[in-house]
């Protein structure tokens, strides 16, 4: 099945700040965490709340961390760690966002599809510059 983007962008699951949930959870819209996530997360986007508390790994293209999350994180486009953000794991992402206050404790590495092509120019201007002395 195909889905366009305004239909991934849709909000299509909320686990409650009185919830908890214990297993994989996947989507192909939005989900918005408030409670308890025992297990895995897959989505086109995750949005952790200032109460939410996960436990497990979330791969998403876009990651809204405001809560309490234990596991690694991977967002093909971007991770924006809110204030009350906490972090225990490590992140694969092309953008990260931390604001001031946010808590990440572990190790991250940045993705960038240009990245050969940007590596291959600095190379470039580097001989040229060798050329010049």
């Amino acid at each position: 099945m195909m889905f366009n983007n305004r239909k991934s962008d849709k909000l299509e699951m909320v686990i409650g700040e009185n919830s908890r949930i214990t297993g994989y959870i996947e989507s192909a819209g939005t989900i918005l965490i408030e409670g308890t996530v025992l297990g895995n997360l897959s989505g086109n986007k995750v949005i952790l709340g200032e109460k939410s508390y996960v436990k497990g790994d979330i791969s998403a293209n876009n990651i809204s961390i405001a809560g309490k999350i234990e596991g690694h994180l991977k967002g093909r486009d971007g991770i924006d760690v809110r204030a009350t953000g906490h972090i225990s794991g490590d992140i694969v992402t092309r953008r990260l966002s931390m604001m001031k206050g946010g808590v990440f404790n572990g190790m991250s590495s940045m993705e960038d599809g240009d990245r050969g092509k940007k590596d291959e120019t600095d190379k470039k201007v580097v001989e040229f510059a060798a050329k010049e002395r």
